[in-house]
């Protein structure tokens, strides 16, 4: 099995799929579930116009998510960003924490973006104020984004705090 609990271990998960460079900056993330086609379907629905604009938000968000790929259907993913661009590798188990030893890679589920293909990576604080958790966008070039959440520390990713430190000097806006 596959384990991403080291830098090596998650090194080698993007070896399998050929997306190594020089330089990679891998960490973990919390994919952003509010972006999701089923949470955009239940605020329209709930929260504002009833059943119909439950309907019609679901149509909306998942045409969304169709664009962008079903990142959505994961809670999480590990990134790898190189020279050449960022590949995201989803994580399917259960838990409520990045947790290698309970998760594993979804290989089938891999893709990537050539830098060519994006239009913007940024990364803000959480809510503004939070420096300890970072919320990344990734822009397409197309318009669609993807969204992540990622923490700073993670304590079973031991990589996580360096990786997250050059990511964040690079594109904190």
């Amino acid at each position: 099995m596959d384990n991403f609990g080291t830098y090596r271990g998650a090194y080698e998960i993007f070896q399998k799929v050929n997306w190594i460079g020089r330089d990679n900056c891998i960490f973990g993330t919390i994919v952003d579930q509010s972006k999701s086609a089923s949470f955009t379907g239940s605020m329209m629905g709930e929260g504002a116009f009833g059943a119909i604009g439950y309907v019609v938000g679901g149509i909306i968000g998942r045409e969304r998510d169709l664009r962008v790929g079903q990142i959505y259907d994961y809670f999480f993913a590990l990134l790898n960003l190189t020279e050449n661009g960022v590949g995201i590798m989803p994580l399917k188990g259960g838990g409520l924490r990045l947790n290698p030893e309970k998760m594993s890679p979804c290989y089938e589920g891999f893709f990537y973006y050539y830098y060519q293909e994006l239009a913007d990576i940024s990364v803000k604080n959480y809510y503004g104020i939070r420096k300890s958790v970072k919320t990344i966008a990734i822009k397409l070039a197309d318009g669609n984004k993807l969204h992540f959440n990622a923490n700073m520390i993670e304590k079973t990713l031991p990589y996580q705090e360096n990786c997250m430190k050059e990511f964040v000097r690079r594109y904190q806006k």
